[in-house]
Order: C-alpha cells, then sequence, then structure tokens
C-alpha cells in the first residue's frame, strides 16, 4: 500500500502562527510554486502539520513539510488533471536530497501498478505495489483538497494570491 497525506497534531483552528509577511511576488520570475513553498514554510513552521509518505516497506518516509511537500504540491495538478481523464500514467518525483525516490505509477483497465525507483542507498521493498485506481484518485485528491484547505485556514492571503490560483486550478 501506497500512502501520502496532510495530518495535523492538533485541530486545524487551534494551529497558532507566528506573524507571516506576505512576500511580493515577480511576475517574471515567479509562479504558483513560489506562493506554494511558501505556504509549506508556515506549515513547517508550526510544528504541528505533518506530511507523511508510506509504501514500498517503509511506514514513514523521511519527508517534511518544508522541503519535501512544495516539490509534491507542484506536481499534483498535472497529475490529477490526467487522472481525471482517466490517464494513471505518471510519475511522483520526490527529488529533494536525502529522499531521492521516483513513484512510476502505470495504469491499466481498473488498477495501477506502483514502482518505486530509489536515487540513493535506500532499497524499496517491494519495488511494486498493485493499487486499484478509484484508490489512488483517493489519496492524490484528499492530498490536493487538504492542502488548500489548511491553505486557506493558515494564511488566506497566499491561499486567494492569483499565482496559486493559477497553479492550483484543475
Amino acid at each position: 500500500m501506497f500512502d501520502i497525506k496532510l495530518e495535523t497534531t492538533i485541530h486545524l483552528k487551534d494551529i497558532k502562527l507566528n506573524k507571516y509577511d506576505v512576500k511580493e511576488y515577480d511576475d517574471e520570475l515567479d509562479d504558483g510554486r513560489s506562493v506554494i513553498a511558501d505556504i509549506c514554510e508556515i506549515f513547517a513552521d508550526t510544528e504541528k502539520i505533518q506530511f507523511i509518505v508510506s509504501g514500498f516497506g517503509d511506514i514513514r518516509w523521511p519527508v517534511d513539510c518544508r522541503f519535501d511537500l512544495p516539490i509534491i504540491i507542484e506536481q499534483l495538478p498535472e497529475i490529477i488533471i490526467k487522472m481525471k481523464n482517466d490517464d494513471f500514467n505518471f510519475s511522483l518525483d520526490f527529488y529533494e536530497q536525502g529522499i531521492e525516490r521516483e513513484v512510476i505509477f502505470k495504469g491499466d483497465k481498473n488498477n495501477v501498478i506502483l514502482k518505486c525507483l530509489s536515487r540513493n542507498s535506500w532499497i524499496p521493498e517491494p519495488s511494486k505495489i498493485v493499487m486499484e485506481k478509484g484508490e489512488i484518485y483517493k489519496i492524490f485528491n484528499k492530498l490536493y483538497e487538504d492542502f488548500l484547505y489548511y491553505s486557506e485556514i493558515l494564511c488566506n492571503e497566499l491561499a486567494n494570491h492569483y499565482l496559486f490560483k493559477e497553479w492550483m486550478n484543475i
């Protein structure tokens, strides 16, 4: 089984934020990924939000909100659009130093074969998993919805920034 999710250690509405400054974004230099990175930094700073990935023999991958979550969130809109078109052939790249893994998804009629590749000394065991398309869609869609919801609650100004909305639009 493969899973990827956001969780809070306390109720989301009870998370107290330090004051954060909304940056000025440059239309020529920034895009939605800039805003995603800033949102993920806020999540990390709370120390109450956990980014959790499991599968391929590891109950908990060594990932976090500050470095790994933005990399995955920036890939989500394209992945969800593909799945909505019944295309389950894509990859999810955890390219950040330290984790360096890629999960390749290959769809067939009802199922998806997930293959995990490691670019470091970690060895996935098993290296392949079969899951139903519905399960895969549910996992990614929930991550997408939770990220948007957490963003709205914790950093509404960033969640409503046009660069973020354009990037996350599916």
